[in-house]
């Protein structure tokens, strides 16, 4: 740098942002000008006083090293003084000295000494001062050259003497004014520099008041110095309130597994290259108590030589987005009806159980029977509170360490560490009595159960699952005739209690069909078979709506297509039952017609099994002799 020239120290000025560099720079040119204007006065001084003014040399060499010495104090002066207004009063008062002394105290053989100091002083000042100080300058050195020229019989040859002052001026004058407009040149590039910076600010700013993210920027100690709208939102806080504050009082976060406060890295510890950092899982407690889930990043401000002058933080609101994501979690390992463990967490846990910690494990199997009745005969809505209901009990009786899962419609499996095999069975016995008297729809709710124990490490826990799993269904095989018969015998009740005319009609219709079977010669087998399919044949009906079957006017379009799928309904009840399942065919039939048009298959004339026709035939003799609401018999 030091070898630069003039111009292009005033090019490179040109092209530069940086402050400290700048400064350097102004240095180095000042001291360009500077020292040769020094050496150059105290020259011409001796020259002036020694060959014009004909002075003895040692006096004027004296008097030229302390024309030196003083532009010397005077430069380090300027070096070191921060203060541009202490620089122009000091040389304004300096100027004005010099002025009074010269007009008033021209000495013959001081005045051409304290003459040439002047000038450094002047031009050494120029370098400083504003242009109306120039000016200034300029008349007052003019004023007194004039003077002393009009003057000018104390000495002879002070023609040349002024001559070669106004000259030496002039010259420094130029100088000075260069240098005075590199200066106003300089000063115009840092305020346009300026301009831009408070520009880009601005736009900076307004760029983060609009994201949609809360954003806080901190200094070096951790003070906020910005908060964003979203900020201010999410924390309570405003911005004119916080400014200043510390950055934990305002940004108050917890870890959200444990609870403890979490200090955010600033200071210190963002001085490592690079830094950031970022977390998920903390809760931001709002002003008013609020508490949100975060998600926050902060990293560092650097200024040019890489310090970090500050921090900014970056964080959104993820409560909704937590929320989802563990509804999601739950959703993936919890049944969506019972609230229980799902296959896939039951499949994952029992890998998990396997262990040998956890010995002895134990494990229910159980099965909701006549689910599919239920679901025929009352809808799946009632079906799905029969399963809530089971699974309530099943939760209320076992312990919280034990992993309840529903593995399938119907399916249930409750995996017990650490549970012997007694202890299992008065697990089992618990549920089982919390179980009896429960009821849907009048129907009482029964749940066939298997169980096993694994109690050593070398059984094969898939051996002791497929075991329980099998005592299970030998039970539910055990039980199902007698419990189905039992819950067609329960819905046939209920639908007698939800339309007593019903109950009334199923026995015309059983007492005609059986007379008509004998009538027929028919045999005992299938007189019989009548006699039930008679007695059963609107069971379906136990799924209509009880508004519909009690309605006293006539039937609407769709009230209609209600009732059309009570046969259906019967065929799929009475279908699952040994007992009753000869007869569930002649049941789906026997509202088909001779012609056709019946339903719900649209069966014609041979295709229509005998009894349904005789069921059919019944039916309609027995509504046609009987007084209805809307009709007479």
């Amino acid at each position: 740098m030091q070898k630069l020239t003039i111009k292009e120290i005033v090019q490179t000025m040109s092209n530069i942002s940086d402050e400290k560099t700048i400064e350097e720079y102004e240095n180095l040119l000042s001291y360009k000008f500077a020292l040769p204007t020094l050496t150059l006065g105290a020259i011409s001084n001796f020259i002036v006083m020694a060959l014009v003014m004909d002075n003895d040399l040692l006096t004027t060499s004296i008097n030229s090293i302390f024309l030196l010495f003083i532009a010397l104090l005077f430069m380090v002066f300027l070096r070191y003084t921060k203060s541009e207004t202490l620089k122009s009063n000091i040389f304004t008062c300096l100027f004005l000295s010099v002025f009074v002394f010269l007009i008033f105290r021209f000495y013959s053989l001081i005045g051409p000494s304290v003459w040439s100091i002047s000038l450094v002083l002047i031009m050494i000042s120029m370098l400083h001062v504003k242009r109306s100080m120039l000016i200034i300058s300029a008349i007052t050195i003019v004023s007194m050259d004039i003077y002393i020229l009009l003057n000018n019989y104390y000495y002879e040859m002070t023609t040349y003497y002024h001559a070669t002052q106004i000259i030496s001026f002039f010259i420094m004058f130029l100088m000075a004014s260069t240098v005075h407009n590199i200066l106003v040149n300089r000063f115009n590039m840092v305020l346009s520099q300026y301009r831009r910076i408070y520009s880009s600010e601005e736009k900076l700013k307004l760029t983060l008041s609009s994201v949609g993210d809360g954003v806080i920027t901190v200094d070096a100690y951790g003070n906020i110095e910005f908060m964003n709208p979203v900020a201010e939102k999410l924390t309570g806080w405003k911005q004119i309130d916080a400014v200043g504050s510390p950055f934990e009082t305002v940004f108050n976060v917890v870890d959200e597994a444990t609870g403890d406060t979490i200090s955010i890295p600033l200071g210190e510890q963002l001085q490592l290259p690079n830094h950031s950092s970022s977390d998920k899982n903390k809760i931001l407690y709002h002003k008013d108590g609020i508490k949100r889930i975060v998600n926050d990043t902060t990293s560092p401000i650097r200024n040019r030589q890489g310090e970090v002058i500050g921090a900014v933080i970056v964080f959104k609101d993820f409560t909704k987005m937590n929320n989802e994501r563990k509804q999601i979690e739950y959703l993936s390992y919890h049944d969506q009806l019972t609230g229980l463990y799902n296959r896939r967490f039951y499949e994952e846990e029992l890998h998990r159980f396997d262990t040998l910690r956890n010995l002895p494990t134990s494990f229910i199997f159980g099965d909701i029977n006549g689910l599919k009745i239920i679901n025929d005969a009352f809808g799946h809505h009632i079906g799905d509170q029969l399963i809530i209901e089971v699974a309530n009990v099943l939760a209320s009786e076992c312990r919280n360490d034990d992993i309840i899962s529903r593995i399938g419609g119907d399916e249930f499996v409750i995996l017990l560490p650490k549970t012997s095999l007694a202890e299992t069975n008065a697990v089992l016995n618990r549920i089982q009595n919390k179980l009896k008297g429960k009821k849907i729809m009048n129907i009482d709710i029964s749940v066939s159960f298997g169980s096993s124990t694994k109690s050593t490490e070398i059984e094969s826990t898939l051996d002791i699952l497929s075991k329980a799993e099998d005592q299970m269904y030998q039970q539910k095989i055990y039980e199902s005739n007698k419990r189905r018969n039992n819950l067609i015998t329960s819905i046939v009740n209920t639908l007698y209690i939800k339309s007593p005319k019903e109950q009334l009609h199923a026995k015309q219709v059983s007492q005609l069909c059986q007379a008509i079977g004998t009538a027929l010669n028919m045999s005992e087998y299938d007189i019989n078979e009548l006699n039930k399919a008679g007695q059963l044949h609107d069971i379906g009906k136990i799924a209509i709506d009880q508004s519909i079957l009690m309605n006293p006017e006539k039937l609407l379009k769709d009230e209609w297509q209600e009732i059309r799928k009570h046969p259906e309904i019967g065929y799929r009840i009475l279908s699952t039952s040994t007992e009753y399942h000869s007869i569930a065919n002649y049941i789906r039939s026997h509202h088909e017609r001779w012609d056709g048009n019946g339903y719900p298959q649209g069966l014609k004339g041979d295709e229509i099994p005998i009894k349904s026709r005789i069921i059919s035939l019944v039916e309609a003799y027995d509504d046609m002799t009987t007084m209805h609401p809307y009709k007479e018999a």
